[in-house]
């Protein structure tokens, strides 16, 4: 039986690729105007092996006449709601025109003399354009306005990524750095001088936190980005206050939730309608219930991608270990839902898949309940990366979409099994996203609109469109 499988890499093996990854996760990724009824084709990675490099257009207009250009003549319906928002990210698109922050070497310039670092410090930071953070519920939009402030903003030290893939890049550097310099107290500092090096402006995508090595890290990370004039704009279907609310240790995270309170403009970007689940053509590429129909199907459009070769295994090689894809070729990666989704795999494996295959064939996706918690968890962890990277996905399924996850069955025996984890953890917050399981519910919520938007015709993938 094929099974994906993970294995640890010789110590020379691992420490050659962990001081490449922060390279490699910081590539632009597919982008795709999401979020709105639109036949624009994805502008794919560059960088990805499977696909051919195409031209990089230049855009040559500010975000606002761009928005205002593809809403007139197509492909994108108007948005009052949309257009208010682009019109705060076209004011912060003009203030970085000429914008460049200053070096980081406060000591030895006038101001330090005279006042001193601190009050030199406040002075450079009243000239660093506003930060923006858009926040709404899923599919309103947020990716596409903020992909237009990006593609227009004509400046080479910009950066766009999925907030899962720069934490996973920081956590790498962290572990760098600590591995070569193990007296160092806090490597935030110079990951920061990095990553300034690299891109002054920010675009992060989906951002969350659930996670409290991550709640951790980013209160003194976000403090030191911001302190060298880094400008950022993110994407979150939270407010800022509701960030890993009722988290473990949140009130260490706080300090984070201020910080960005303070040096971003809040806006809620929520029109009421989610436009991936307006109606649209809609290609043949999710397959129901698991029977020899749905096999047969599954079959047929493995062997129009393949054109008949053989598929055969692949060793995937990052971050110290081996991940192996039983079966693929060309491009096309087929697997079992039970080996991706109810095995030990994070977003780092998702996202090391997304980067290889431009089609996913995952098969035998069983219907959810609050007792497939982490299978869930992985399973929209896995969606959101392929979503991200324009990645075609053909499944089989127990279940149609809409029935694939409930929320309610299964939920006593669940408290039970959280009651157990609070008392361990004496946690007395009993109303935690953590332990109720509104975390899952959510986040499925926005998978699930992803799923429906992946099924269309403008998504798939040519030889798909027909079938």
């Amino acid at each position: 039986m094929h099974r994906i499988t993970l294995r640890q890499l010789p110590t020379k093996r691992a420490l050659s690729i962990t001081k490449q990854v922060s390279v490699n996760l910081l590539l632009p990724r597919v982008r795709y105007q999401s979020s709105v009824a639109t036949d624009m084709k994805a502008v794919e990675d560059p960088f990805t092996p499977s696909i051919p490099p195409p031209q990089k257009q230049i855009i040559n207009k500010s975000p606002l006449q761009q928005y205002d250009d593809i809403t007139l003549k197509g492909p994108v319906r108007a948005d009052l709601h949309q257009r208010e928002v682009v019109k705060k990210l076209d004011e912060l698109w003009h203030s970085l025109v000429g914008y460049e922050p200053a070096p980081a070497q406060l000591n030895k310039s006038p101001w330090s003399r005279w006042f001193g670092v601190k009050s030199e410090l406040q002075h450079l930071m009243t000239k660093i354009p506003r930060s923006l953070y858009v926040y709404g519920n899923v599919g309103t939009g947020k990716t596409m306005v903020m992909d237009l402030f990006y593609d227009t903003l004509a400046i080479q030290r910009k950066k766009r990524i999925h907030f899962h893939a720069f934490m996973l890049d920081i956590h790498q550097r962290i572990h760098r750095i600590k591995t070569e310099y193990p007296r160092l107290a806090d490597p935030l500092a110079p990951i920061a001088e990095d990553l300034v090096r690299e891109a002054y402006v920010l675009c992060f995508d989906e951002f969350q936190v659930t996670d409290i090595a991550d709640a951790m890290i980013l209160r003194n990370l976000f403090e030191e980005l911001f302190k060298r004039g880094v400008v950022l704009v993110t994407t979150s279907n939270r407010h800022p206050t509701e960030l890993y609310k009722n988290g473990i240790q949140r009130s260490s995270f706080i300090p984070c939730i201020d910080l960005l309170m303070k040096r971003c403009e809040i806006l809620c970007l929520d029109s009421g309608t989610d436009y991936r689940k307006v109606e649209r053509e809609q290609s043949t590429v999710y397959f129901y219930p698991l029977n020899k129909e749905t096999n047969a199907n599954i079959q047929r459009l493995t062997q129009l991608l393949v054109k008949g070769q053989k598929m055969t295994p692949k060793d995937l090689h990052f971050l110290s270990r081996t991940l192996t894809i039983p079966e693929q070729c060309n491009g096309v990666a087929k697997m079992k839902f039970a080996d991706v989704c109810a095995q030990p795999l994070s977003a780092a494996d998702y996202l090391e898949i997304v980067k290889n295959f431009h089609t996913v064939i995952l098969t035998d996706i069983p219907s959810m309940t609050m007792k497939h918690r982490a299978e869930a968890r992985r399973f929209i962890t896995f969606i959101d990366a392929m979503y991200e990277s324009h990645v075609t996905l053909i499944a089989s399924a127990e279940n149609n979409i809409m029935n694939i996850f409930n929320a309610d069955e299964g939920r006593e025996e669940m408290e039970e099994q959280m009651r157990a984890m609070r008392d361990s953890l004496d946690v007395s917050d009993v109303s935690s996203p953590l332990f109720s399981g509104q975390e899952e519910a959510f986040a499925f919520q926005r998978a699930l609109s992803r799923l429906i938007q992946m099924q269309s015709k403008e998504w798939v993938r040519d030889e798909l469109k027909n079938k």
